[in-house]
């Protein structure tokens, strides 16, 4: 007997499926195209949907901190920005059908960031507009826009849900590990041909391989993702606990590991962090003091007469530090660095005035990218440009916070940076001060990073994008792994226990 509500179904299958499948495979005649390309992809979309749907959160917090990127989309965007653009679709859409599913509403981050879209907005558009030239755009520029975007996207897309209390742990790991594998992008010049594929999704980086000057980046960032890891799960006292002298040592090795990338700003971080948290987690009153004065005080007697004999990364990590007699072609490397920075600066300074009210944006025209470069035009010809005309400097990449901050955006710009750093202070000094005892770890190291992280962004190295994407990121996790903003628990009321007098006896009557 037939069924007629099946013969129906597969009628619309087949009438769905055939005419697809016969696109598919017109498109495949010419599968690099992009329109190919993005086809596929919405298709690829269409049929991992429910996987989408199921997991988009873990995704998002994964992608957050993942180096990949999705070289398969036009302009080659990382993986974080297209996470953060599908799970916040997802989580509208969801609120949307369901009213139950409501975003956590925290009042004190949502104002500053509103401001800081509307500036950025109203910036952009009275500057050349948010052009991508990798869309084919005229005017280039929009990505820093569209990165700033998408980094205050994320907060919102962080706490679309809390995260329950039985996969704090999990989240925690997604949040901190996925950039382990960093270390990839250091590997491309030694890997074999058919394994090349893979610098796709992780690009190689920019230090050289072979040499004594090698500067394995991509190792350093991985060993630098693993010791955040264990200081946010174990914190500085879990690390040095004398029954877990594995933890300590792989530690250790892990700080020294970092040193190979050859980052200054590295080492001074750590140097931050661990003075930090020792106070803040009590050990300058325990026993641990003496003995890290005294291993501290070992470090420094050997560095000094042995440190030229380190390897080039290593010696330039070390060479802020005073005392320490280092390879001439180090200093000559480490004072280069140093010196355009400074140069850059003192050039681009006196024009900060200039954009106060209105500033310059991130656009960048046809005439600016002929003017990009050291002084020297497209043609040849050699110019007495100053050192604020480079290509860093024109593209905004000024490696000073205050100055990224006020040539694209002026003091309005300086406005949206403090009042968002006075609201991610709030948000993760309150879930550290009150939340719960399980979540003290984590809690405190978010409060330490976003606590150095600010000041290396007025002292040491800072731009305007990397710090408001990463403390609104902190914000949004410590929100979403609290289930909100912690306040201070009510204490109950203690009364007085009210002492009953025994009753008076009678007098006694005389008869």
């Amino acid at each position: 007997m037939t069924n007629p509500a099946a013969a129906i179904r597969a009628l619309v299958t087949y009438a769905v499926c055939i005419p697809l499948a016969a696109l598919v495979g017109w498109l495949l005649c010419n599968p690099l195209d992009y329109g190919t390309l993005g086809f596929f992809g919405l298709v690829a979309l269409l049929l991992v949907s429910p996987l989408l749907i199921r997991w988009h959160y873990p995704l998002l917090v994964f992608g957050l901190g993942s180096p990949i990127f999705c070289f398969f989309l036009k302009g080659n965007p990382p993986l974080s920005q297209v996470a953060v653009i599908l799970c916040l679709a997802i989580a509208i859409i969801e609120r949307t059908m369901n009213s139950n599913k409501r975003f956590m509403s925290v009042p004190v981050m949502t104002w500053p960031l509103l401001f800081t879209v509307a500036m950025i907005y109203f910036t952009a558009e009275m500057t050349g507009g948010i052009g991508l030239k990798a869309l084919g755009g005229e005017v280039a520029g929009g990505k820093k826009y569209l990165a700033i975007f998408i980094g205050i996207a994320a907060y919102f897309a962080l706490t679309c849900r809390p995260i329950p209390k039985e996969h704090r742990n999990l989240y925690i790991a997604l949040f901190f590990l996925p950039g382990v594998v960093q270390f990839v992008s250091d590997l491309f010049p030694v890997l074999p041909s058919p394994l090349n594929y893979i610098n796709l999704l992780i690009p190689p980086s920019d230090g050289s391989a072979d040499g004594v000057s090698a500067r394995l980046g991509g190792v350093s960032a991985s060993a630098s993702v693993l010791a955040n890891f264990m200081l946010a799960k174990y914190g500085l006292r879990g690390i040095l606990r004398g029954d877990r002298p594995v933890r300590f040592l792989l530690f250790f090795a892990l700080l020294i590991l970092t040193l190979i990338g050859g980052f200054r700003i590295v080492l001074i971080f750590y140097i931050q962090s661990l003075f930090v948290l020792f106070f803040m987690e009590g050990l300058h009153r325990t026993r641990v003091l003496p003995v890290a004065m005294l291993g501290l005080a070992l470090m420094v007697a050997l560095l000094i007469p042995f440190a030229h004999n380190l390897p080039f990364s290593y010696q330039r990590s070390l060479s802020f530090l005073p005392l320490i007699k280092l390879d001439p072609m180090v200093t000559v490397d480490a004072d280069g660095s140093k010196k355009w920075r400074e140069d850059m600066w003192a050039d681009t300074w006196p024009k900060v005035p200039e954009y106060l009210l209105l500033g310059k944006g991130y656009a960048l025209s046809k005439e600016d990218f002929l003017m990009m470069g050291d002084g020297v035009f497209a043609n040849g010809v050699q110019t007495t440009m100053d050192r604020s005309m480079t290509a860093l400097a024109i593209s905004g990449d000024y490696h000073n916070g205050p100055l990224s901050t006020l040539m694209p955006f002026g003091i309005w710009g300086a406005i949206s940076f403090i009042w968002i750093c006075a609201a991610t202070f709030f948000v993760l000094y309150r879930n550290y001060k009150f939340g719960d005892a399980d979540l003290l770890t984590v809690n405190r190291y978010l409060l330490v990073i976003f606590c150095i992280g600010f000041l290396g962004f007025f002292i040491t190295f800072g731009a305007y994008v990397n710090a408001v994407c990463d403390f609104v990121k902190f914000a949004g996790f410590s929100i979403a792994l609290n289930q909100g903003v912690c306040a201070r628990k009510a204490q109950a009321a203690v009364f007085q226990r009210i002492k009953t007098q025994p009753r008076p006896r009678p007098l006694p009557v005389n008869a």
